[in-house]
């Protein structure tokens, strides 16, 4: 597990730097007024999942893939998460009990991720499962940020839709940590 500063410069690295960038400006805007600012806030955020998006593809498509890429996009999309949970939970949008879960997944995915790239040298990367949870949290941040009174119940369900999610992929986590740690 080397982060490596040349690597820096690869394009996907660029990437997901710049969306670290972008996570800046959402949370300005979310905390200083999300409905005089929603439509600057929603082009941001639609430029931060391209580059989610783009960062992969182009890694693999123009063989890019680099440890260091594997260290910065995940932590790139924890981040971003957490910076936008924590705006929106001020901006008293996100109720207290899916804020928790959705933080506490990610600190324990990155604390497991941690102590399995120090035991094993290696980084694990996000399943498909995995995937599909953070699209949830990405739709639920999405509809959160358009506040439609007709999306409300939705949304609400939204919610536990993805808590199941969050629950279930923690769990296939925990059991490939634990399964990854016991190799030899």
């Amino acid at each position: 597990m080397n982060f490596n500063y040349k690597e820096l410069r690869l394009i996907p690295n660029v990437l997901s730097i710049f969306r670290l960038v972008l996570v800046i400006p959402i949370v300005y805007f979310i905390l200083n007024g999300i409905e005089e600012h929603r439509n600057i806030i929603l082009v941001l955020l639609f430029v931060m999942y391209v580059t989610d998006i783009s960062d992969g593809f182009i890694a693999r498509k123009f063989n890019m893939v680099s440890e260091t890429g594997k260290i910065i996009d995940p932590i790139a999309d924890k981040i971003a998460v957490a910076a936008i949970f924590i705006s929106l939970f001020i901006y008293d949008m996100i109720p207290v009990w899916f804020f928790c879960i959705v933080i506490f997944r990610d600190i324990l995915i990155l604390i497991f991720g941690y102590f399995v790239g120090k035991k094993k040298d290696i980084i694990m990367i996000s399943n498909f499962m995995g995937k599909i949870t953070v699209f949830g949290i990405g739709l639920v941040i999405l509809l959160t940020i358009l506040k439609m009174e007709l999306l409300t119940p939705y949304i609400r369900f939204l919610y536990y839709i993805v808590t199941i999610l969050i629950v279930y992929s923690s769990i296939l986590y925990f059991f490939r940590y634990k399964k990854t740690i016991g190799e030899h």
